[in-house]
This record gives C-alpha cells, sequence and structure tokens, in this order.
C-alpha cells in the first residue's frame, strides 16, 4: 500500500513538472514589396502543397538527403494559404486592369536550408499561366521559379522573414515573364 502512495505521489509530481512547449507561430509578411505590379494582372486561381511541405512545422534542411521540423515553431495557417495570400497581396488588385492571367501552380520547397556559417531560405514553386478569357492550351507560361534568400541568423523568425522576401522575388519574376506573353 505504501509502494502504491509513493508511485501516485512519484507520478503526480512528474505530471505538475511536465508542460506543454511553448509553441511559436508564424506567418508570412503580407506587406507588398510592389515589385510586381504592372499589366497584366495575374489571379491566383489554384496553388497546391508538395506533400513534404503540407506540415504546420518549419522545414529545416539539414544535408541534401535529411530534412527535419522545428519543434515549437510552426505556421500559423496552412502554406497553400499563406503562399496564395502573399502572391495575390504581391500581385496587386485587379481594378482597371486590362488584360488577366490565372496561375495555377505547386509549391515544391518552402524551407531553411542549413549552410556554412548560418541559413538561407529556399522556395521552388512550379506555375502555369493561361490567358483568363481564352484559357489557352497550352497554358502561355510553364516554369519552376527556384529561389534562395540569405536569413539573418539560423532562427525561426529570420528564416520566415527570408521566406516572405523568396516570395516576393518569385512574384516580381512572374510579373516579368508575364509582361512579355
Amino acid at each position: 500500500m505504501k509502494t502504491k502512495a509513493i508511485a501516485s505521489l512519484i507520478l503526480l509530481i512528474l505530471a505538475g513538472c511536465a508542460s506543454a512547449p511553448n509553441i511559436q507561430y508564424f506567418t508570412l509578411d503580407m506587406t507588398p514589396a510592389n515589385e510586381a505590379t504592372s499589366s497584366p494582372h495575374i489571379v491566383v486561381e489554384d496553388l497546391r502543397v508538395a506533400e513534404a511541405v503540407t506540415r504546420k512545422d518549419i522545414m529545416i534542411k539539414t544535408s541534401p538527403t535529411e530534412v527535419e521540423y522545428y519543434a515549437t515553431a510552426q505556421w500559423a495557417a496552412s502554406l497553400g494559404e499563406l503562399v496564395t495570400d502573399k502572391l495575390r497581396e504581391e500581385f496587386g488588385d485587379a481594378s482597371g486592369a486590362g488584360r488577366t492571367l490565372l496561375l495555377k501552380g505547386r509549391l515544391m520547397a518552402f524551407e531553411q536550408v542549413d549552410v556554412t556559417g548560418g541559413a538561407e531560405a529556399h522556395m521552388k514553386l512550379a506555375v502555369t499561366l493561361q490567358d483568363a478569357v481564352k484559357r489557352t492550351k497550352p497554358p502561355l507560361l510553364e516554369r519552376t521559379y527556384d529561389v534562395v534568400t540569405p536569413a539573418d541568423s539560423a532562427t525561426p523568425g529570420a528564416v520566415v522573414r527570408a521566406l516572405s522576401k523568396c516570395v516576393e522575388k518569385v512574384a516580381a519574376e512572374i510579373m516579368a515573364d508575364a509582361a512579355g506573353r
């Protein structure tokens, strides 16, 4: 009987000491960089996300063949939603726009990459653009954008800021490519 009481007391003490980790939630900086606003107007119609980046935890690529995830750093929403919203902010409002192009894409990488001396943010997005009226086949543009931006440090906050810059760069490249179509 005494052993059961001691075991129960130890379990209560351990339960009191154990606590849930403090989760930090992150979102992209939705302030547009104003580098991707011009004609034609681009509407993000569909953005799918590869399985590797569907988790809420922020991914860290520690080597070419190994990934980890931050234990206490998570996205505040799905990456599909966050990247779609950020691209929409970058492309701007359609009011007064002439030609409209529809963007469909697949987010293939959105991660921290550990490098000697720190970290980089990496984004890879495969995109197709079609004219909204003509729905041309084949698409007007099919391209995979693959960008890397240095992070100020190997911390979740610094990497998320760098990932926001990655989306801005990709949006500007998409707009430049679309302008010639």
